[in-house]
């Protein structure tokens, strides 16, 4: 896409034209109580929230990727944000305040890359020698819980073949100038045969210079975790950023860094030794047996460390460089309805829509959905039933393409993507619970999402056919009932002229 880059202020500014964007000016500590109020926001459904003044030298956002509950009544929807953010560069009104999910659905799924255009220009950020990583202020989400990096990206260059990409990461401070951070393992891995190093870990992997970004807009977060936590690996992330929304870069040393990045902390990166055997948290990986014991150990994870087997490192920091009154973005990790599990609720939605269509030769699939509000442990997908049998064979696929969930619920293809609660409605009118609702035996995989059975133990898959039977005779089934079918006129016409006397949209 051409044009100007798009960055995180460009949204902030996006969501305040929506009034969906609060500011507290009163001091807000960055120990554990911006978190506090970022977790009642986001449960609550409530805007995105800055804090304006804290003790550091940056500025928070909290829900800047967010979205409120669908189960409860709101002018915006759980992905409006994201496609705010996707479409700030372009002129306010002109763009929706609502935006489509298909459409959404569609730009991800594609995975479209764009040239990025190369400049001279130096980066928004430049260079405090006055700063650490403890003097920036990064929020901690509880008493005694060391700084976060929730929403960060790793910049590195691989090399002339595949040159720089970007990598998501969750990291916490260690010090005046470390930076522990969790990155995926298939990444960790691809640097080391690019460096040369033994996978067995057995040789001390050559420091590698690298950039953290915070405070880094929607395209180049989105892009990172796309290219990253699939099941297709891909470096070309910041192609695939310019495909999503118009995104501008600068060169720091070997690598190229989106230029409105509010907080760049360069150093060098330097991997731990291999990883522990596999630790069966609440957000483990499955694809793998083997990931960190030090990220099992953690209590917080970001919605993408379920997605992907991952591994740890140190940035050791040299030098940090901000824009003049910075502000980060950050997610208050495990609250519920947070901006990272909306995030990955989109892409991995996005992922499997693709992949699924693909599958048959045909595309039956009209829509897949991972609500945040079940934790992303259920998928539900709105498809034409082929053939008698196809909701299992459906179920099936989409349980070998994920390990996030371990229930799917079919319905319609007509249904709603932004009804959540006719989707769950339909599960109890339209299934019957002895022939629509179908466990597996009990020796599936736990699902990475869920907060339950995380001893690693193995349980049954449950997937519900909430369909109308594609052998039944038209007759049988119930007619779509409307407005205009279920009340008389003079009854619509005296609701018509209610309606607008409070003022309200007929649409």
């Amino acid at each position: 896409m051409n044009g100007p880059g798009i960055g995180l202020r460009d949204h902030l500014s996006r969501l305040r034209d929506r009034s969906d964007i609060v500011s507290i000016d009163d001091r807000v500590h960055w120990d554990e109580e911006a978190a506090a109020v970022a977790s009642v926001a986001a449960r609550e459904g409530g805007p995105a929230v800055i804090f304006e003044e804290t003790p550091g030298r940056v500025r928070f956002v909290a829900g800047a990727f967010g979205g409120p509950d669908q189960l409860a009544a709101h002018d915006r929807e759980p992905w409006d944000r994201i496609g705010d953010a996707l479409t700030a560069g372009e002129d306010v009104d002109a763009v929706p305040s609502t935006h489509a999910y298909h459409d959404l659905l569609d730009l991800l799924a594609g995975r479209g890359t764009e040239p990025v255009p190369r400049s001279d220009a130096e980066p928004a950020a430049t260079p405090d020698p006055t700063l650490d990583l403890h003097t920036l202020g990064l929020p901690t989400l509880s008493a005694n819980a060391r700084p976060l990096v929730s929403l960060g990206v790793l910049a590195v260059d691989l090399g002339p073949d595949a040159g720089t990409t970007w990598v998501p990461v969750r990291g916490d401070v260690r010090g005046s100038s470390r930076l522990r951070i969790i990155l995926p393992r298939a990444f960790h891995d691809r640097l080391e045969r690019a460096q040369g190093t033994p996978a067995d870990g057995t040789a001390d992997a050559a420091a590698t210079g690298v950039s953290v970004l915070l405070g880094v807009s929607a395209p180049v977060l989105l892009a990172a975790l796309q290219g990253w936590i699939g099941d297709r690996v891909r470096t070309d992330t910041p192609e695939l950023a310019a495909g999503l929304a118009p995104v501008a870069v600068s060169r720091v040393a070997d690598r190229i860094v989106p230029r409105d990045a509010e907080v760049r902390i360069d150093g060098v990166l330097e991997p731990t030794a291999d990883p522990e055997p596999a630790h069966r948290g609440d957000r483990r990986s499955a694809t793998t047996t083997a990931v960190d014991a030090a990220t099992a150990a953690d209590e917080w994870r970001a919605a993408w460390e379920a997605t992907c087997a991952t591994a740890t490192a140190v940035v050791r920091a040299d030098r940090i460089a901000t824009r003049e009154d910075p502000i980060v973005a950050f997610a208050p990790l495990g609250a519920p309805l947070s901006d990272d599990t909306q995030i990955v609720s989109l892409l991995e939605a996005a992922r499997l829509s693709r992949r699924v269509n693909g599958y048959w030769g045909v595309s039956p699939v009209r829509w897949v959905r991972l609500p945040p509000e079940g934790g992303l442990g259920i998928c539900l997908v709105a498809s034409e039933i082929l053939y008698a049998g196809f909701e299992w064979q459906l179920a099936n696929t989409l349980f070998s393409f994920s390990n996030l969930f371990d229930k799917v619920l079919i319905v319609d293809e007509n249904s709603d993507p932004t009804d959540l609660a006719k989707a769950l409605d339909d599960m109890w009118v339209k299934a019957h619970p002895a022939n629509d609702w179908a466990f597996s035996e009990p020796h599936a995989p736990s699902a990475t999402a869920t907060r339950y059975r995380r001893d690693g133990e193995t349980g049954s898959r449950l997937h519900i056919a909430a369909t109308w039977d594609p052998r039944w005779d038209e007759e049988y089934i119930a007619p779509r009932v409307t407005f205009e079918q279920s009340f008389p006129e003079n009854v619509r016409e005296s609701v018509r002229e209610r309606w607008d006397e409070f003022g309200l949209d007929r649409e």
